[in-house]
């Protein structure tokens, strides 16, 4: 087990970390409408909107659940548990992790590759939660990445 004060420092680096990923995606899309309203065609900018909504989902969606993130993580303590990803259910980012011991897996709206990579060859992340409403927070060790999750039925 990881010591009290070494899990505390790491969380906040993953915090901060997920802070600045979820600043970039939102300055990278507000850069991107940018450049579209320079050109300045109308049907482009329209056509734009969405993308750059889809740009920026990432970053909004972290500071949307910020909140929530950070009470879950004072609620509960984070505690390791042994993970393998479920075959055939990866859509984009997302992905479903089945729980060693559980029948439930844990579905992560945004695990980029360099986690994935962690995570399939440590096979462990540590998580906080769930709450009854079947949210929790997921990090790994290694890798200063943190999401908000969901515990699902198989």
């Amino acid at each position: 087990m990881i010591p009290k004060i070494g899990v505390e420092n790491w969380v906040g680096t993953c915090l901060a970390r997920a802070d600045r990923r979820a600043v970039g995606h939102v300055l990278f899309a507000v850069a991107v409408f940018g450049v579209v309203l320079m050109i300045g065609w109308l049907w482009l900018t329209v056509l734009a909107v969405p993308v750059v909504l889809e740009l920026a989902a990432p970053g909004l969606r972290h500071f949307f659940t910020r909140r929530g993130t950070l009470q879950l993580i004072e609620r509960f303590p984070f505690r390791p548990v042994s993970v393998s990803f479920v075959p055939g259910r990866r859509i984009g980012r997302q992905a479903y992790l089945k729980v060693d011991g559980s029948e439930n897996n844990l579905r992560l709206p945004e695990l980029p590759e360099r986690a994935r990579i962690l995570v399939r060859h440590t096979r462990r992340v540590w998580i906080a939660g769930p709450d009854e409403r079947g949210r929790l927070v997921a990090m790994t060790r290694g890798l200063a990445f943190l999401v908000r999750g969901r515990v699902v039925e198989r």
